[in-house]
């Protein structure tokens, strides 16, 4: 057992039964709230959505090859406004810019047919820390080289750097306009 798992102790108070849990840890606790619950929540939106897109989709001159793709439009557009409207307008707007970078690293990823995470995690690993005096120094370096490697032009990304290919893959979109 984790030196971070706390173990729940109740006692009902008529039988006087004692029951023992453990409580998951808060990255456990993390997991099931942001992706183990996602199946769940596809059939929730599936009730909620589903049988009126179909219905609108229908109703619309649109060519049988096109509904699919309009289907699918409108599900993502959907689920971003339920996204979106959820939290305090601060929390969305950030969590609307780190979606847009997540979603132009992805693209420029197909695009590029490289994982730019990959990547840059075998860039610093290569960081020798055989050369750095202290932890201290060498965690900096790290950091440092890693900033300097998001703008540094890469072979895999035509020599753009990471950054650069990521911005340019949103403009076609244009989700990297303010």
């Amino acid at each position: 057992m984790s030196d971070e798992q706390n173990i729940r102790v109740d006692v009902d108070p008529i039988t006087g039964e004692i029951t023992r849990e453990i409580e998951p840890t808060e990255e456990e606790s993390a997991e099931k709230q942001l992706w183990g619950k996602n199946p769940a929540r596809a059939q929730a939106m599936r009730d909620l959505m589903f049988n009126e897109l179909t219905e609108h989709i229908e109703s619309q001159d649109i060519p049988d090859d096109k509904k699919w793709e309009m289907m699918f439009i409108m599900a993502v557009n959907s689920t971003l406004d339920l996204l979106f409207d959820s939290p305090t307008t601060d929390v969305a707007m950030e969590t609307s810019y780190c979606f847009d970078n997540m979603l132009g690293l992805a693209l420029a990823n197909k695009k590029y047919e490289v994982d730019i995470m990959k990547e840059a995690r075998k860039a610093i690993e290569g960081v020798d820390r055989s050369k750095f005096k202290s932890d201290e120094d060498y965690i900096n370096a790290v950091h440092e080289f890693e900033e300097q490697w998001w703008d540094m032009g890469q072979p895999a990304l035509g020599m753009r750097s990471p950054n650069d290919a990521i911005y340019e893959t949103l403009g076609k979109y244009r989700l990297n306009e303010e």
